[in-house]
């Protein structure tokens, strides 16, 4: 059975060097994702772009699939300190959809401001061993979210409450994805659907509860 490559990375950047050598690295990567995608992305592709020698490149990443990790994990972290932009008042839900046709539109945002950002996306997707960035992420963001409506609403049940965000979560990545895949449809009218439909979820799990 094969084994699987190694995703961590080898070692920290601490000084100013080693920062911008993995700079250059990640640069290199994210040019190279935008004009030959991830399958054709390859550690001597990043090393003669960023004018650098393979084991300057291998200090820091085991290969290819570290360095998109590492452009995941960036992407993902700047998505998530979106969510503190959520503002839940208990005793009005009536703007619940624009706040989260908001939050949809500003990560989709900092995705498109993130250098080959919706290529970091599709990596993720369809590659098996990146698959624990996305899923982590969305994890998180879904404890989040759940911790802040049981304090908001003591009466919900946990589990149901994490599920329903947890597909809240992934329904609304799912729909960032499709902007990028689909070019042509009008993305504001699509946000504001799905954004529509997560509050109409929400909505009805507090109603379900009472």
């Amino acid at each position: 059975m094969p084994t699987a490559p190694i995703t961590a990375r080898r070692s920290a950047p601490h000084q100013k060097r080693s920062r911008e050598t993995v700079g250059l690295i990640l640069e290199a990567a994210a040019e190279l994702l935008e004009e030959v995608g991830f399958e054709k992305l390859s550690t001597n592709l990043i090393c003669k772009r960023a004018k650098l020698t393979p084991p300057a490149l291998y200090r820091y990443f085991p290969n290819k699939y570290a360095v998109l990790k590492e452009l995941g994990e960036r992407l993902m972290t700047a998505q998530n300190a979106l969510i503190d932009e959520i503002e839940m008042d208990p005793l009005d839900l009536s703007r619940l959809d624009v706040e989260l046709a908001e939050l949809l539109t500003a990560t989709l945002q900092v995705t498109r401001n993130t250098p080959a950002g919706g290529w970091i996306m599709r990596s993720l997707h369809a590659t098996p061993i990146l698959s624990d960035v996305r899923r982590d992420s969305h994890r998180h963001v879904s404890n989040v979210l759940t911790k802040r409506m049981i304090e908001h609403w003591p009466h919900l049940d946990k589990d149901e409450t994490y599920q329903t965000l947890r597909l809240g979560v992934e329904l609304g990545y799912a729909v960032l994805e499709m902007v990028f895949d689909e070019p042509d449809l009008n993305h504001a009218k699509l946000i504001g659907s799905t954004a529509s439909m997560l509050a109409d979820n929400l909505r009805r799990l507090l109603k379900d509860a009472d």
